[in-house]
């Protein structure tokens, strides 16, 4: 069973094919899967990370990433997902939590390590939770990262086949007229 580690950085996991954007993190792939396909067939692969990286991607880009997530996962494949919890790190520069005001910082706007290690839109599970529904994922639970509690862990599957934009028109059209009624 394949399993990818997108936006992989320098955390390349054994078993998985981790996959950047980044040549000088010397991904097992280079793929920008913001705007480009990924090259497996649809239900091709059983589980996928996205470990800290949906925030360094724009959240117009947010639905086309997850679709395709959606599209290359096997049914009731496994998506584990993990970013800052923007409130929380907020709070923990404002209060200089611990006296890490640089860490704090750096964990709002990332660490600018390379060209696209910035982040770019601010984290929310409950926004993000619903947008994962929208999208298809089913059995989505999240809870704090064990050791860094401002950091959010989202666990979920993919469900049924998601509506197409026309069956998603339809519906909202249908919807207008009963209103008018």
């Amino acid at each position: 069973m394949k399993k990818l580690n997108l936006g992989c950085g320098a955390n390349k996991i054994k078993g998985f094919i981790n996959i950047d954007i980044e040549p000088s993190v010397k991904p097992d792939l280079i793929c920008n899967f913001i705007t480009q396909k990924l090259p497996y067939r649809k239900n091709s692969i059983g589980e996928v990370l996205l470990y800290h990286t949906i925030e360094h991607i724009n959240k117009c880009y947010h639905i086309s990433v997850l679709a395709e997530i959606f599209r290359v996962l096997k049914p009731g494949g496994l998506f584990y997902i993990s970013y800052p919890e923007f409130l929380k790190c907020v709070k923990n520069w404002r209060t200089n939590y611990r006296g890490r005001k640089a860490f704090w910082e750096a964990t709002i706007f990332g660490r600018g390590l390379y060209l696209a290690d910035f982040h770019v839109c601010i984290m929310n599970t409950p926004d993000f939770v619903k947008l994962l529904e929208d999208c298809g994922f089913i059995e989505i639970q999240s809870k704090p990262e064990p050791t860094d509690t401002f950091n959010t862990m989202v666990c979920c599957k993919k469900g049924l086949a998601i509506p197409n934009y026309e069956d998603l028109l339809q519906r909202d059209m249908k919807s207008v007229k009963l209103q008018r009624v």
